[in-house]
């Protein structure tokens, strides 16, 4: 299998993240292409040009980094998945995640447009999403999985994306309730390996 990914996309962050903690190493190569240049290989199997995009070994192209994580999870007996798919409360806590990550995104990209073309009213919603959400997500933090799951795996990424792309939101001084569950899943060594960079 190969992996396309870009080392600052958080998506494609959560599947490289997977693939260290299944132990797929060996079994996935890792491509790095930036979407924004429309590498032709890309584009041939994800025809929106986005990042991650997985080729399975039958030659087609899988994309949608949560559709990859489960892909991927089904190849190693359900590891990242299991205890979310079986309880409706972990799946929405999973769902907020996702969502969560979208705002942060959304949020970088209207900044790329410059001050010309920033929308403060949309900035002001981003944020807004993502401080309820993550408000929301402190308080249920005992009924995340024991063991290492999607939901520990998003979680983390949102939190070194907003160090890395939204430093001025100052996530650790308006929830520092996370700061200690943070410090313990960051130091995982398919964490560090996957930190972000531009």
């Amino acid at each position: 299998m190969k992996l396309i990914y870009s080392t600052a996309s958080p998506y494609a962050r959560t599947t490289r993240i997977a693939v260290r903690e299944l132990g797929l190493q060996e079994q996935v190569e890792e491509i790095f292409q930036h979407p924004f240049e429309d590498p032709a290989q890309l584009i041939s199997f994800n025809p929106l040009c986005k990042v991650p995009c997985l080729i399975d070994d039958k030659g087609n192209g899988i994309f949608d980094s949560e559709v990859i994580c489960e892909y991927l999870d089904a190849q190693s007996g359900n590891q990242l998945f299991k205890e979310i798919h079986q309880d409706w409360h972990l799946k929405t806590l999973y769902s907020l995640t996702r969502g969560i990550l979208d705002s942060c995104v959304a949020w970088q990209q209207d900044k790329m447009r410059g001050k010309a073309g920033e929308s403060e009213f949309w900035q002001k919603r981003f944020i807004s999403s993502i401080e309820r959400g993550l408000n929301y997500l402190q308080k249920q933090l005992a009924s995340f999985p024991e063991q290492v799951s999607a939901l520990q795996i998003n979680l983390v990424v949102i939190l070194d994306y907003l160090a890395f792309r939204h430093s001025e939101y100052e996530w650790t001084e308006r929830h520092p309730e996370l700061i200690e569950w943070h410090q313990i899943w960051q130091q995982r060594p398919a964490m560090l390996d996957t930190f972000p960079t531009a």
